[in-house]
């Protein structure tokens, strides 16, 4: 069995809502990325997602704090829309996390599981994904 090494991790807004319902085991793989020098990474649409859905953006902020937030620039947009219509699917935060995943070489934090692994099949990327 081979391991498919990732450069980092992509958080989806399923990270921000664990993380704001208090779940313990993004806490604990936050702590873990971090203390191995590992910034998770989120498209700034995917933080805007969150905000939109979540009750409790005071914790979204402190899980934030210790992110990066990727601007959604023009060449990330057309290469979610493309996978958006590829996918026939409305869900443009998703695909924004896939196509930063794939560009960037990282494992996927979420919930969305079977969009995810059918958006990052189509890219030919082989998705690792730690499900909240």
């Amino acid at each position: 069995m081979t391991t498919t090494r990732r450069d980092g991790l992509v958080y989806g807004v399923g990270a921000l809502h664990a993380a704001a319902r208090g779940d313990r085991m993004i806490w604990a793989l936050h702590r873990a990325a971090l203390s191995n020098g590992i910034i998770p990474v989120i498209p700034a649409l995917t933080v805007a997602e969150g905000y939109r859905t979540e009750a409790r953006g005071d914790r979204i902020s402190q899980l934030l704090a210790g992110t990066e937030v990727e601007p959604f620039n023009d060449e990330a947009a057309r290469r979610t829309g493309e996978l958006a219509a590829r996918c026939d699917t409305s869900e443009m935060s998703a695909m924004a996390v896939i196509e930063l995943a794939d560009r960037r070489n990282c494992a996927v934090v979420a919930q969305r599981q079977v969009l995810l692994r059918n958006a990052a099949n189509l890219l030919g990327h082989d998705l690792v994904l730690y499900a909240v």
